[in-house]
């Protein structure tokens, strides 16, 4: 059974009842956190010879994948992720497998999200991005810190050629390593699958180490469904 289909009526149980008492204390937050997009600027020279120095400038698709790397995160921070994740189990010969499912986005262009700040490091286009969610998005968001979720941190790792898509890989192999990390002293037996949902606690950490885009990331989590292997 798809994994949206089958687990959004336990996400709607697992979110909704704590939503109705934050909404109040959290109409003024702002969501805000450094992005950067790695790219060679161009120099584009004044019209005319003039003193004026040449105006560094960013391929549109260096400007457009920052800013949807920030939309994401926020995202990730506010409504989270729907996850199924099956472990790894050699003597059953299973492979492991991590699908995981946005549970809500904020709309590209909304005027909500804005840039500051914005500089140039090297060959890196990087700007602190904020949004201002609306009081129900806010209230999503401040739900996440109920105590009936659990706190996880992972690293995850991919290689520098995948290109932009490789970061958001490193970011996935790390909510994986976090679930991991998380699961594996409750589940003393290995079992067949686990599903639940998480949100971004903060935003991740990425930065580039031997060849690869490394994301460290912190998540609040909610484990819905156990599924233990049946014996016979």
């Amino acid at each position: 059974m798809p994994l949206r289909s089958a687990g959004l009526a336990r996400t709607a149980v697992l979110l909704a009842g704590l939503l109705s008492a934050r909404g109040i204390a959290c109409q003024d937050l702002v969501l805000r956190a450094e992005f950067w997009a790695e790219s060679e600027p161009v120099e584009v020279l004044p019209a005319e010879i003039t003193d004026t120095a040449p105006k560094v400038t960013f391929p549109e698709e260096v400007v457009r994948s920052l800013l949807e790397e920030g939309r994401r995160v926020f995202s990730g921070m506010i409504w989270g992720f729907e996850f199924r994740y099956v472990p790894y189990d050699k003597a059953r010969g299973v492979a492991e497998e991590l699908e995981i499912v946005p549970l809500g986005e904020i709309p590209w262009g909304d005027p909500r999200l804005g840039t500051s700040q914005t500089r140039l490091t090297g060959t890196q286009l990087r700007a602190y991005l904020e949004y201002r969610p609306d009081p129900s998005a806010a209230a999503r968001k401040a739900a996440w810190d109920d105590a009936t979720f659990q706190s996880a941190q992972g690293r995850g790792s991919a290689p520098l050629a995948g290109g932009r898509e490789a970061r958001r890989t490193a970011l996935d192999q790390a909510a994986k390593e976090a679930l991991r990390e998380l699961l594996r002293p409750v589940e003393k037996n290995k079992p067949g699958e686990i599903r639940g949902v998480f949100a971004y606690d903060a935003s991740p950490r990425i930065v580039i180490t031997g060849g690869s885009y490394t994301a460290v990331v912190r998540i609040r989590v909610k484990v819905a469904e156990v599924r233990r292997y049946s014996v016979y």
